[in-house]
């Protein structure tokens, strides 16, 4: 199974040699999501390539009027920006990180980094005994992960708050790229932030972390994320009136008549 790199960026306008590559597939909370769009809207990043595959779902995907693939690269000079608002199949995960590890060599890209929600355990009650959600007030936890101690990048993320994973599991494209990252040229480092948004909801607020943390690793992005941090906490205010006001759900009768017959 092969994917292809199509290069579409004019002369000069691509991410170009030296680049940083930042890599965004959906995870956990959809910050990655959140935070590769914010960037590539911030920044008004062109779309300078996408990924080409048979095996790619047939998926056209209309922003603005125009037509893109699932998994398509946006940038400028000295940055790139892969993503998909759709998570791979299993089977595509090897073959789509060898194919951005090989782009980002071909660009003698000085760095990778791979973007990743991750949810944090829950919280046992001790009243009741059952688990629940993370307390909504508690601050996004910033982790890194990297494919090998290069001692350039450690001094780069020294400057972040994102603190180094001792132990863990990390899955997906950003799994298979530490993996691969281990006999490669460019370093390859995956960060991980902490997401507590309900299913199906995004979480703005660890994807403002995300960006975040890439602007304290490259200075010169200079992020506003205030305006998402704003929309994070109109989300949330949402979400508690909606719990609050939500009624609780009768028993269903078929559940009562049942219960009735087995213990009455």
């Amino acid at each position: 199974m092969e994917f292809v790199w199509r290069d579409e960026a004019p002369p000069g306008r691509g991410p170009g040699d030296g680049a940083v590559i930042v890599s965004s597939f959906p995870s956990a909370g959809l910050a990655t999501t959140v935070a590769s769009h914010y960037i590539v809207r911030s920044l008004k990043l062109p779309r300078v390539g996408r990924f080409e595959s048979p095996d790619l779902a047939p998926i056209a995907v209309v922003q603005g009027g125009e037509v893109n693939p699932t998994i398509r690269v946006y940038g400028r000079p000295g940055l790139g920006v892969v993503l998909s608002e759709f998570p791979p199949l299993p089977s595509h995960l090897t073959a789509i990180a060898r194919t951005i590890l090989d782009e980002a060599e071909r660009l003698q890209a000085r760095l990778l980094v791979c973007l990743e929600g991750v949810v944090p355990h829950p919280e046992l009650d001790a009243t009741e005994g059952t688990t629940t959600a993370p307390i909504p007030d508690v601050p996004e936890n910033v982790w890194v992960a990297f494919s090998r101690r290069d001692p350039s990048v450690m001094t780069a993320f020294g400057q972040t708050e994102a603190r180094s994973l001792e132990d863990g599991v990390i899955g997906g494209v950003s799994g298979a790229m530490l993996v691969q990252g281990l006999g490669r040229k460019v370093p390859v480092a995956v960060v991980l932030v902490s997401t507590r948004a309900a299913e199906g909801i995004p979480d703005h607020r660890a994807g403002a972390v995300l960006i975040e943390t890439l602007d304290r690793l490259l200075p010169e992005l200079k992020i506003d994320t205030g305006p998402l941090r704003k929309q994070a906490v109109e989300i949330e205010r949402m979400l508690r009136a909606a719990m609050k006001t939500r009624p609780a759900e009768p028993e269903p009768e078929a559940t009562q008549q049942s219960a009735t017959g087995m213990y009455g």
